[in-house]
């Protein structure tokens, strides 16, 4: 007939590696779902740069079609581009074009930025998870939880038995070692105040 205490020892043990294997399957998948996501992140910030550039690139042609308009247009009227107020216009074209420009490809450049950050946030969160799994020790957990179960319990042969000393485990009750050493002072060569 199989021992109670030996069911429960093992029960225990299974129980706790059980719950060790899921945790450390649970960080291996939370590691893999942030190197998604960083590796996503990094699509979404080469994506910013890529529509930066085109939006950079089609700013340039409709300042450069606007200011060509404006230089025919005012040639067709006779005026003279290269002085007095058409050509302040012309320059003022010129200026706001590049200002535009400069405005989409620094918001481009954050947004990358931004990507580039959380890239690296969930690069760091998957090196955290995976150490967490790599730490893990299902098998040990069990050992540990079936060796608590079974010395805790008073069954584990000598040591965690009923003794002159009390009946407590030899986890959890120093004394039940060897009585003996905490007898006699005279035993262990040192006077009454504990001192030698």
């Amino acid at each position: 007939m199989c021992n109670p205490m030996i069911a429960v020892v093992a029960l225990t043990a299974f129980s706790a590696y059980s719950a060790a294997e899921a945790q450390k399957s649970s960080s291996e998948y939370q590691a893999g779902v942030a190197r998604n996501n960083a590796q996503t992140a990094e699509w979404q910030a080469a994506d910013a740069v890529q529509r930066g550039n085109e939006a950079k690139a089609a700013t340039r042609r409709k300042y450069a079609a606007l200011e060509g308009t404006q230089r025919a247009s005012m040639s067709a009227r006779g005026l003279d581009i290269t002085d007095g107020s058409a050509n302040s216009i012309l320059q003022d074209t010129s200026f706001f074009g590049q200002y535009d420009e400069n405005t989409v490809r620094a918001n481009a450049a954050r947004e990358a930025w931004g990507y580039k950050a959380q890239a690296s946030n969930f690069g760091n969160e998957a090196g955290f998870r995976q150490a967490s799994a790599d730490g893990s020790s299902p098998l040990l957990s069990g050992a540990v939880a079936g060796a608590t179960a079974y010395f805790g319990s008073g069954a584990g042969g000598g040591g965690g038995g009923s003794t002159a000393a009390g009946s407590g485990s030899m986890l959890t009750d120093s004394t039940s070692v060897n009585p003996k050493w905490y007898g006699s002072s005279v035993r262990l060569g040192y006077n009454a105040g504990g001192y030698p």
